[in-house]
């Protein structure tokens, strides 16, 4: 069984922002620009945010809450050791806002220590279960007020080909491809002839680019078929030669854009996550108007997709054609410090501590309305 996808219409901290250039190893964050007015920084884009009126590095609202859970860990080696990093660093930060308890994960079960009303969680997990909305339904069959998006648009954004038929409706952009179960495939020559030599191919629900595959030959793609696992859903993209980007999305609002450069081959999980294998410039050195683009299509998916409180979302940009095309959307996005999420956010004028107590609100805000309206 295969579809094709085709497009229809194709904080109680405050964050004093860069005010010179730095470079950290391949790591590049550009100066933001700041006004003071009564002794406050606020802190603009080019754009004008009115989520930013609100503060976002207020006092945390602690009427109803007590306490911090972070939920991490994953079932693959990979997924589980980025979780566990970006865990690490999410509390650090929390546990010097509020008690903070960390739960590393290992089965596909909400344990029991996690149920506890007066408490926020905040899922830093990854993979199966983790961030595929299984997760997130067993904590609102428990009414816990957590940090992120619902169980429903969890389930779609890990699914790669279902979100790209959202976007593209919303008349977002998309890399053509075609879903597929290797038992059932179509023939090596189909898909050649509808998505040309130079593919990829991905499984439809895995992150951080995990068992991809460079294709460019209909030979090659015909033996790569044959090796896939044949009851597990992958997805296979006309490739196009094009400039990473990804841009951090918080309550909505799309944040600095970073360009990414791999070294070596494509961006795949090594040259995201080991160091010296890519470098990360924030923001990206593409046309302002192309930004504002990339910024426009990230809020619209966040939207569409049913997102909440953070994403991070990926594009391509074809310089030759001055065209973007929309990947996919994350809706746990990593927090280690190699992660773009935090660099994104630091390019804003948001340090991590602001970030966190952002996010902390968010959720504490929903726990506060819940409660005044008696449904927790």
């Amino acid at each position: 069984m295969w579809t094709m996808i085709r497009p229809k219409v194709l904080a109680c901290y405050f964050h004093k922002p860069h005010h010179f250039s730095q470079k950290y190893g391949e790591e590049i964050i550009a100066p933001m620009q700041t006004e003071t007015t009564g002794g406050d920084e606020i802190f603009r884009n080019r754009s004008t945010w009115e989520w930013q009126k609100a503060r976002i590095g207020r006092m945390i609202n602690k009427k109803y809450t007590r306490e911090i859970i972070i939920l991490t860990g994953g079932y693959s080696s990979s997924e589980k050791e980025i979780s566990l990093l970006s865990s690490e660093t999410v509390c650090q930060v929390c546990r010097s806002i509020l008690p903070t308890t960390k739960i590393v994960l290992t089965r596909d079960k909400l344990p029991e220590e996690a149920i506890q009303k007066d408490a926020i969680i905040f899922p830093v997990a990854h993979g199966e279960f983790m961030e595929d909305g299984g997760l997130q339904a067993a904590m609102e069959a428990e009414n816990l007020t957590f940090i992120g998006s619902d169980s429903k648009a969890s389930a779609l954004c890990m699914n790669k080909s279902l979100t790209k038929q959202i976007v593209a409706e919303a008349g977002i952009p998309v890399v053509d491809g075609i879903k597929f179960v290797p038992v059932s495939a179509p023939s090596p020559h189909s898909i050649s002839s509808t998505l040309g030599h130079d593919l990829f191919i991905k499984p439809n629900a895995k992150g951080s680019s995990i068992d991809t595959h460079v294709i460019s030959s209909e030979m090659e793609l015909g033996l790569t078929i044959h090796r896939l696992n044949e009851d597990m859903e992958y997805v296979v993209e006309r490739r196009i030669d094009g400039i990473d980007l990804t841009v951090a999305i918080l309550d909505g609002k799309a944040l600095e854009i970073v360009e990414i450069l791999p070294k070596y081959g494509f961006l795949d999980y090594g040259n995201k996550y080991t160091p010296g294998y890519s470098s990360k410039i924030c923001p990206a050195r593409i046309p302002e108007d192309t930004k504002n683009t990339v910024k426009r299509y990230c809020e619209m998916a966040f939207k569409c997709c049913g997102c909440r409180d953070w994403a991070r979302a990926d594009f391509l940009f074809q310089k030759n054609t001055g065209k973007v095309f929309f990947l996919e959307i994350n809706t746990i996005p990593g927090m280690t410090q190699n992660s773009f999420y935090p660099m994104s956010a630091s390019a804003a004028g948001i340090d991590l501590p602001t970030l966190i107590t952002a996010l902390i609100n968010l959720a504490a805000d929903r726990k506060a309305k819940s409660n005044s309206d008696g449904l927790g």
